[in-house]
């Protein structure tokens, strides 16, 4: 009996060693791989400076915007550090989930040069709750997840490969990117094009750049804007947060019956106790053979609000990026109907797929 219990531990270590045998076998060729066939500067270089320049749309990507006390940073982005990688050889590069807590998870990226023998390793804390300190879903917390991962590394690669040699290369993406006074003009159109997916008005865009008009905006503004639009598409910041403005909020929906449910379960109290009223004009919303219309339905005294199916679905619809849509599956439990909160699901994975997060 003693023998037969010991019979699947001895297996387990057996097959451990097996991975950790192959892991090294693995390693050890890669590092011998590299000392054969060692990288050129020269050719790293001209690989980084090929790839990164190659259009207009890849010079774009290659940067980044975040607005910070009061300032805009800009700064290498993930696709451009993804050319480093591919260019740099002879390295090993990858990011996972490392924790999750309650309120944020925890990535790790590692970049690690097989020729040198250096490693690097970056964390990265993501929040996992919206604005109401609710949970995400499933769906958008492994969202959150991803977008994560691309930051950390994004870092680990942009620390693991020296900045002197690749800080002018990028430097030279920017300039193709942003252009000249000569394409200044179709520059700023396209950028107000790419803003409008997300919801993002000209006006909000002269605001944040503190302009008069979109005819006063400077190839630098310029920059800031491409900048920001890399950040919001590459999920280190929402549009909302990009474009705030003092205490103004952007890019939210507002106004209506919907509207004022919001603001209701913002302030809590006595105004999400309140019965809500009914839109000035019902919408109906079909989906398949599933209807509903807005008609408002009492919350129950002491608990959240109820939801109909046609609000929650508006809000599904009108989501712009992964907190707003965050915000609008969190409502999908306050929905009465079973069938009306299945429906809302699919509704949730059409508009992922829509969005691409």
């Amino acid at each position: 009996m003693d023998a037969e219990r010991e019979l699947p531990v001895a297996t387990l270590d057996v097959e451990s060693n097996t991975v950790a045998l192959l892991n090294k076998s693995e390693i050890d060729q890669q590092i011998a791989t590299a000392h054969r066939w060692p990288r050129t500067i020269k050719a790293f270089r001209d690989e980084v400076l090929a790839l990164a320049t190659l259009n207009e749309s890849v010079a774009e990507e290659c940067s980044y915007a975040l607005p910070r006390d009061g300032k805009t940073i800009t700064g290498p982005s993930a696709r451009f550090a993804e050319i480093l990688a591919s260019a740099y050889g002879n390295c090993r590069a990858g990011a996972r989930v490392v924790d999750e807590r309650p309120d944020y998870i925890v990535a790790q990226g590692a970049f690690i040069d097989l020729q040198k023998n250096v490693a690097i390793t970056y964390e990265v804390q993501r929040r996992i709750i919206n604005s109401r300190g609710q949970r995400y879903s499933a769906d958008m917390i492994a969202v959150t997840a991803n977008a994560a991962c691309s930051i950390a590394l994004r870092n680990a690669v942009l620390k693991g490969v020296p900045k002197a040699l690749w800080a002018d290369l990028w430097e030279k993406a920017r300039q193709v990117a942003i252009g000249d006074a000569t394409t200044l003009a179709n520059k700023r159109a396209n950028a107000v094009k790419k803003f409008a997916h997300y919801g993002i008005s000209e006006a909000q865009i002269i605001a944040k750049l503190g302009r008069a008009s979109l005819e006063d905006v400077t190839v630098p503004d310029l920059e800031i804007l491409l900048g920001l639009f890399t950040a919001v598409k590459e999920g280190d910041i929402s549009p909302e947060e990009a474009f705030a403005t003092g205490a103004a909020s952007t890019g939210a929906v507002s106004g209506g019956a919907l509207g004022a449910i919001n603001e209701n379960v913002k302030a809590g109290g006595d105004a999400a106790a309140k019965p809500r009223k009914a839109a000035k004009e019902p919408a109906t919303v079909a989906a398949g053979s599933a209807s509903a219309t807005s008609a408002a339905q009492p919350a129950a005294t002491g608990t959240a609000p109820a939801f109909t199916y046609a609000e929650v679905r508006e809000k599904l619809e009108a989501a712009k990026n992964a907190d707003e849509l965050a915000d609008a599956v969190s409502l999908i439990d306050a929905v009465p109907d079973p069938a009306h909160r299945a429906e809302l699901h699919a509704v949730n994975e059409h508009r992922i797929a829509a969005l691409g997060i």
